[in-house]
């Protein structure tokens, strides 16, 4: 039977999507093939984040903390000097200041003794510094500085101790070449103190002062 020309072409089209049929349900058979598309994120579908480095971003860099310094003690110091000496007591500062001065460490002696002025100063061990200080002035060549220790402590000091001050006081003014000063203070000794083992001193320094006059 002879077909019309469009009933042919109608045939040949459907032989022709069969054939394509047929092809793709043996590739999704065979490969696996997905012909549905990927579905589309909706907008209310929250985006992925997207990883952060730490490229350019400072604010992610971990920063090490620096090294704290370290304090190392001056070789010159003597190792009892690093000790925090505000942690003990005013007789105990007042008895490693007498070991020092007994060793002859003048720079220890001075640096407690001062402390002590400093944190106890109404105490027996604060007053009786005042002579410790003068004498370690002394030594020191310091005699002003002596002589406002010992003028100090002859105004608040104990009267056991006082004679030890009056004779620091000459010693001090004789450094100063201040003699009369010195010759009124020996005497005061001698008169308030007469018992002291500072007198046969003093009498021997009064009779030095008095032969300087007498020369002159």
């Amino acid at each position: 039977m002879t077909l019309s020309p469009r009933l042919r072409q109608g045939v040949q089209s459907l032989a022709l999507a069969l054939l394509m049929a047929g092809i793709t349900t043996a590739a999704v058979k065979i490969f696996g093939w997905k012909l549905w598309p990927r579905p589309v994120a909706s907008a209310h579908t929250a985006p992925r984040p997207r990883a952060r480095t730490l490229t350019n971003d400072q604010r992610l860099v971990a920063v090490s903390a620096e090294p704290a310094p370290v304090l190392r003690a001056s070789p010159t110091v003597s190792a009892a000097s690093v000790i925090v000496r505000r942690n003990l007591s005013a007789s105990e500062m007042f008895a490693a200041a007498k070991v020092a001065r007994a060793r002859g460490d003048v720079d220890e002696a001075l640096r407690l003794s001062k402390q002590i002025e400093e944190f106890f100063p109404n105490s027996a061990e604060g007053i009786d510094t005042h002579v410790t200080l003068g004498m370690l002035y002394l030594a020191r060549d310091q005699a002003e500085l002596a002589l406002q220790e010992f003028a100090t402590f002859r105004h608040i000091g104990s009267p056991e101790m006082k004679a030890e001050a009056y004779f620091g006081q000459a010693q001090a003014l004789r450094k100063l070449a201040r003699y009369d000063d010195e010759r009124t203070v020996l005497a005061e000794l001698i008169t308030n103190y007469p018992r002291s083992i500072y007198v046969a001193a003093a009498r021997a320094r009064l009779g030095e002062l008095a032969s300087d006059a007498g020369a002159r």
